[in-house]
């Protein structure tokens, strides 16, 4: 399974991808990330098992800064090393001087992938993501570079 870049056109499988990993309210609807992927320093990739989107990275590249703005994986694809190969392909693609993101403080599991990449806390937003019960969560700057 090599990755490949997705397009617009794509839009409605990484809204089903996208909906399959995160939970209400935290799931991008099909436009929203249509919208992303048409952004002129947008970029995704995808990793597909037959007609499906198994797994998928989309970030913001400016230059010498990567900024992943979603990764997900499917549940039933998970922790076979779909993430950390789109992860590592953007990477040797765009040789980013530092790349950057945020994770919810938490996601363990998460916080763990991204260290084992080499990414580490630099900061924190605090009450970022909402929950679905009301609850706020900070979320953890993390880089690389």
């Amino acid at each position: 399974m090599t990755p490949e870049q997705l397009t617009p056109d794509h839009a409605e499988a990484m809204a089903k991808l996208h909906a399959a990993a995160f939970p209400a309210p935290d799931a991008w609807s099909e436009s929203a990330l249509r919208d992303l992927v048409q952004m002129p320093t947008a970029l995704a990739y995808g990793v597909w098992t037959g007609e499906e989107l198994a797994a998928m990275l989309l970030i913001q590249y400016t230059g010498p800064e990567l900024e992943i703005l979603t990764i997900a994986t499917d549940p039933t694809h998970r922790r076979q090393g779909l993430a950390r190969r789109l992860l590592r392909h953007a990477e040797r693609e765009l040789r980013p001087a530092k790349s950057m993101l945020d994770v919810a403080a938490d996601n363990s599991g998460a916080i763990a992938f991204y260290e084992s990449l080499g990414f580490f806390a630099e900061g924190r937003r605090k009450g970022y993501y909402k929950r679905l019960e009301g609850d706020r969560v900070d979320a953890i700057l993390m880089t690389k570079g």
